[in-house]
């Protein structure tokens, strides 16, 4: 049976930095946006809580 390849520690750092700068621009033009339009304050946060319950399952089902 052929071995799993193995991930290098710094390829996954590297996407790891780069998810979490992802994440953090699109929550702070979020904020941007609540804040210079306060009547969409409220759908972007169920899109926020969606957009965390989607995460949080991915993150469970890649453990």
């Amino acid at each position: 049976m052929p071995s799993r390849p193995t991930r290098e520690p710094n390829v996954m750092a590297l996407v790891s930095l780069l998810a979490v700068l992802v994440i953090l621009s699109i929550s702070g033009f979020a904020m941007y946006v609540a804040y210079q339009h306060p009547v969409l304050a409220q759908p972007l946060a169920v899109a926020t809580g969606v957009c965390a319950a989607l995460l949080a399952a991915v993150g469970l089902t890649r453990r």
